[in-house]
This record gives C-alpha cells, sequence and structure tokens, in this order.
C-alpha cells in the first residue's frame, strides 16, 4: 500500500510546487522624469520608439516638464515593460532617465 502512495504523494508534490500563478491583465501606467531633453527631435524621436514598444497604448513626453507618461497593458499572456529597451532609447537619444512611478489599475 505504502509502495503506491508515496511515487503519488511524490507527483502531487512535484506538480503543485512548480505551477506558477499567472498575473491578472492590467493597465499600468508610468510616469518618468527625464533630464538632458534639450530639441524638439529628441522628444519626438523618444516618443515614436515608446510607442513601437510591446503592449504600449500611449506615450506622452512633457518636453517643458521633463515628464512622460506611458501606458501599457500587462500581466497574463502581454508579459510586462521592459524598462531595458526604455533606457537604450533614452540613451541612444541622450536623455536620461532620473526616477519613475507605477500605477496599475
Amino acid at each position: 500500500m505504502f509502495k503506491i502512495l508515496i511515487p503519488i504523494l511524490l507527483l502531487f508534490t512535484y506538480y503543485t510546487s512548480n505551477a506558477q500563478e499567472i498575473a491578472k491583465e492590467r493597465v499600468t501606467t508610468y510616469s518618468f522624469n527625464i533630464n538632458k531633453l534639450k530639441t524638439q527631435d529628441q522628444v519626438t524621436a523618444i516618443e515614436s520608439s515608446v510607442k513601437l514598444l510591446d503592449n504600449v497604448t500611449n506615450c506622452n513626453l512633457d518636453w517643458l516638464n521633463y515628464k512622460m507618461t506611458v501606458k501599457v497593458y500587462e500581466g497574463g499572456t502581454k508579459g510586462y515593460f521592459s524598462m531595458e529597451k526604455l533606457k537604450a532609447i533614452l540613451l541612444e537619444n541622450k536623455a536620461a532617465l532620473k526616477s519613475f512611478t507605477k500605477e496599475s489599475k
């Protein structure tokens, strides 16, 4: 009897320990404070590049206040917003990320 229960318990333990919870899909708004914005060309290039990132639905860069707002669909099968790609876009356009906040709904 125990010879049968042990493999069953081991399989049950294995499957329950490897189960991963999938995050719910949500809309996340990121607010970025940016430094080193000097030209309208920088602003246009950054906005258009960020809009091309996966699951980004909106991007607005306020040049005068050095603030960029990005709305993203995240979670579930959508994945997550890539901060690495955003940083690469900013570096490519000679801008710098100062700080950011994140709000999910």
